[in-house]
């Protein structure tokens, strides 16, 4: 399901020839530098079950919802994301990075049915104890966008935390900094407790104070690999 809302040679003497192929040689170099560099993207993938919701909840799920009460009955999904590496930290909290359109493309599947979500309004926020947590880190990858029933937002975050309110600013904590991590850190970041990753699944409709939809998991395996190898 689709979710609507892109050779002639000319002879030279010896010393000719070889500042040729030494110039060569430092172009060819300097473009394999450029090369390396250069943004890469990465995708991320993950798949896992879920707790379906209850019967009075699941009474609550719009009717324009892509996902039915069968896929949401099903208790299994998964989520393919690629993003680009090389968007610029957009947040002036020196701990705090916001990378905002750094995710290219977000594919949710529940039970039977895909969706591509818009990634208009996603990001990837990395918080090296920022946030006015000093001892809490975070990772968390967010696509939303504003539909008919509501906002739908779905999010992979994965927390850092430690329990005597120990500075994880900067190096003593897992992230040295703000900056982009790799994408085996956005996958996989060392928690202590496995309710610190989750993948989570929520639509609020205007007009109502609790979700429409909301589905959370830790039962989730995610993988990283750069997006040429596959």
């Amino acid at each position: 399901m689709k979710f609507d809302f892109h050779s002639r040679q000319r002879r030279c003497d010896k010393g000719r020839g070889r500042r040729a192929v030494l110039t060569t040689v430092a172009l060819l170099a300097g473009i394999a530098s450029a090369q390396s560099s250069a943004a890469a993207e990465f995708r991320l993938q993950g798949s896992g079950t879920f707790k379906p919701p209850p019967p009075d909840r699941m009474a609550r799920v719009p009717a324009e919802f892509p996902f039915s009460t069968a896929d949401l009955g099903s208790g299994t999904w998964s989520f393919d994301a690629i993003f680009n590496d090389a968007i610029p930290d957009s947040d002036p909290d020196p701990y705090v990075g916001r990378y905002a359109g750094a995710v290219r493309s977000f594919r949710l599947t529940v039970g039977a049915t895909s969706v591509e979500l818009p990634v208009d309004h996603s990001e990837i926020v990395v918080s090296d104890g920022g946030l006015g947590f000093p001892e809490r880190e975070s990772l968390r990858l967010l696509v939303q966008a504003r539909t008919p029933y509501g906002l739908l937002q779905v999010s992979w975050t994965q927390i850092h935390q430690t329990s005597s309110r120990m500075d994880l600013r900067g190096t003593p904590g897992l992230l040295a900094s703000d900056a982009l991590p790799s994408a085996s850190v956005l996958a996989n970041l060392p928690t202590d407790r496995r309710f610190d990753k989750f993948l989570l699944l929520r639509v609020d409709s205007p007009g109502q104070a609790q979700p429409a939809v909301y589905i959370s998991s830790s039962d989730l395996g995610v993988a990283a690999a750069p997006l040429a190898s596959r």
